[in-house]
């Protein structure tokens, strides 16, 4: 799916999400909200800078006994391979959502420069 880069959308967005894990009974589900909207937020804020004119695009399904969700700006990209996460970045007001995806993701890597994260949790 597609979306405007509009933070009031983030709920809307997922609450399908959660659905979608509920529907298929995927342990977790709470922790892979939280993943899964930081990703996003970063997407809208960070990656297109709130600009409603730039979209988001949302994938997210079921292979071989994975999840798989996948979500890409339009924005600059970044340096992803200066991210560095520690637990002291739980308590920051900026920088806790690669983090929280390293927790709550079994893995996760960028493509496109930065503008596409895909994350995966492995289904029991």
């Amino acid at each position: 799916m597609e979306i405007p880069s509009k933070k009031t959308l983030i709920p809307y967005i997922s609450e399908i999400f959660i659905q979608y894990l509920r529907a298929h009974d995927i342990k977790d589900a709470d922790a892979m909200q939280i993943a899964f909207e930081e990703a996003l937020t970063n997407a809208i804020v960070h990656g297109n800078n709130n600009d409603s004119n730039k979209n988001v695009n949302i994938s997210f399904n079921i292979k071989e006994n994975m999840l798989e969700i996948s979500i890409k700006d339009e924005g600059m990209g970044f340096n992803y391979k200066s991210i560095k996460t520690n637990d002291d970045d739980i308590y920051k007001k900026n920088g806790r959502g690669i983090l929280l995806i390293s927790l709550y993701t079994d893995s996760f890597h960028f493509e496109d420069y930065g503008r596409k994260i895909v994350m995966n949790k492995y289904l029991s």
